[in-house]
């Protein structure tokens, strides 16, 4: 006899009203659940993002759910006679639970459906935000008890971090410098004002502002980077099953003032340290302007073309990838960058970072799309280069202090396991990046093993790489590799053939290629078995 669904009562409390469903199934009131990992302010908000979390095991449309308007005394009523309750109180950003409902935890990836192979499908991930308070297991008392704990939910004033204040403050901090005994001879580079540069973002992200109400513009960046980060992967993983990015809307009461991610505050370091650069650039090629004008004058000089740069800045690549104004909504609304990845709520997509320029196997392979869409991160090593709090991405000096020590550490410890007799003749494994993709073990995703041989295909274009005047004997072998990849039936058997012959040649040719060619075609051969054996299945 199969368990009975585990049903639940969910109450949304709102400033203005209550609303309660009675004998909502479980998946159902978990996907409710879900909906706060991106910060809804209201219950209509929060139906907005139905489709980032749906699954195949609820309604499709958040109007479906059987939600009707109530006292709060009525409300109270029936969570008494419950046995499984959920509440989600907007007004002050609390989850709480009690009776049977299992807690969740603030963080969880649940499988919501399976596929015909039992794994997990389109997977419910929750992350709830850092300011939001989650009671489990709570009494019924607590609903009407205060938060524990004041709110501490970070607010972003992009206006000043981007705008005329930061700009401004810039145009003035600069041109003081240029008229002071601080100002390095300089021929015109830029590298010669690098320790100024430190300096000038320093005093912009750590001094205390009259319009931040006594804060530091760098609080403005962090407080929920972990959140944003886990929300935006999350929905990565979603995609991966549903085929589908959905950015959060624009529309919310509080999006101009959300909280950074981590690719925003990425973005945000450089554009700091280029608007400072272009201002001395801009210095050094009107030091005879600058003679003849006030400082009140020089500074607005100064300040309109900063607006500009900030303009042109915006709106340029970033990285050689998609501009810093889409990667920053990309983050703000909670989505991943995949190359020519249409992302739904937004016009702008992604063009492909990758520009074939070698004859590299498994680039070819990626710019065919052979392991799908590619999704870029901005990782932020660069920001933690000049060994800084200020610039790092470490929320606290504590933090930082905590990382730093971690990491010397670890490298005293590789120090000492390091051998300097080490002869790296007697470790032949370590000769080869390529080497681990020997091993018999599958990658996952690489049903044909395609991505192995591509590997061991690399290590060959290495070896011919290493003569000179060998592009066409590399192509050859690239052009092999490609049409073995993309032949089926009969087509398959032929290129095999050619694929194997052309091996055996280079092997013939150049002595070094005679163990990998042997390799590589042992491979195929193995790929043929599998696939002869999952055909037969």
């Amino acid at each position: 006899m199969e368990k009975e669904t585990d049903l639940c009562t969910v109450v949304v409390l709102e400033s203005s009203r209550s609303l309660i469903a009675q004998r909502l199934e479980e998946d159902l009131a978990l996907t409710i659940m879900g909906l706060i990992s991106d910060d809804p302010g209201t219950w209509e908000e929060a139906k907005s993002v139905w489709p980032r979390y749906r699954s195949p095991a609820v309604c499709e449309a958040p109007e479906s759910l059987p939600f009707d308007e109530s006292s709060l005394t009525e409300v109270m009523e029936v969570l008494a006679v419950s046995e499984s309750w959920m509440v989600i109180d907007f007004q002050t950003k609390r989850i709480l639970s009690g009776g049977s409902f299992e807690p969740v935890g603030r963080d969880a990836s649940l499988a919501m459906t399976l596929d015909k192979k039992g794994r997990d499908k389109c997977p419910l991930v929750i992350h709830i935000p850092p300011w939001w308070e989650l009671h489990e297991g709570a009494s019924l008392f607590s609903i009407h008890e205060p938060r524990q704990e004041p709110m501490s939910k970070p607010r972003v004033d992009r206006e000043i971090l981007y705008g005329a204040p930061f700009l401004s403050c810039l145009a003035s901090r600069v041109l003081d410098l240029h008229a002071s005994a601080e100002w390095p001879e300089s021929d015109g580079d830029l590298d010669d004002f690098h320790g100024l540069t430190l300096r000038v973002h320093r005093d912009w992200l750590m001094t205390p502002r009259e319009d931040l109400g006594g804060r530091i513009p760098r609080e403005l960046l962090h407080g929920a980077i972990h959140w944003s980060d886990h929300v935006t992967e999350g929905q990565q993983r979603r995609f991966h099953d549903v085929g589908k990015l959905i950015a959060v809307p624009k529309d919310w009461a509080e999006y101009d003032t959300a909280p950074m991610g981590s690719q925003e505050l990425c973005v945000y370091f450089d554009y700091c340290r280029d608007m400072i650069r272009a201002a001395w650039g801009w210095c050094l090629e009107n030091e005879n302007l600058i003679s003849t004008l006030d400082h009140t004058l020089a500074v607005k000089e100064l300040l309109d073309f900063l607006i500009r740069c900030n303009q042109d800045w915006m709106s340029e690549s970033y990285d050689d990838g998609p501009c810093p104004r889409f990667v920053i909504e990309c983050d703000r609304r909670r989505v991943p960058i995949g190359d020519g990845v249409v992302i739904e709520g937004m016009d702008e997509v992604a063009k492909s970072s990758h520009i074939i320029d070698c004859n590299c196997p498994i680039c070819l392979m990626m710019a065919e799309g052979a392991f799908g869409p590619s999704f870029s991160r901005i990782d932020g090593h660069h920001l933690e280069l000049d060994e800084d709090f200020a610039f790092s991405m470490a929320e606290t000096l504590e933090d930082w202090e905590l990382e730093h020590r971690e990491y010397d550490d670890s490298s005293e410890s590789d120090d000492e396991e390091d051998s300097p007799f080490q002869d790296p003749q007697n470790d032949e494994e370590l000769v080869s990046v390529w080497g681990p993709m020997r091993s018999d073990l599958p990658i996952p995703g690489d049903v044909q093993g395609h991505l192995k041989m591509a590997f061991m295909v690399a290590d060959i274009v290495s070896v011919l790489q290493s003569y000179s005047n060998r592009i066409l004997e590399i192509q050859s072998l690239n052009l092999a590799f490609s049409e073995y990849r993309k032949a089926d039936g009969r087509r398959l058997k032929k290129a095999t053939k050619k694929f194997k012959r052309l091996l055996e040649t280079l092997a013939n040719r150049y002595p070094e290629l005679v163990s990998k060619s042997a390799d590589l075609q042992s491979r195929i051969d193995e790929s043929a078995r599998v696939l002869s054996i999952d055909g037969d299945e």
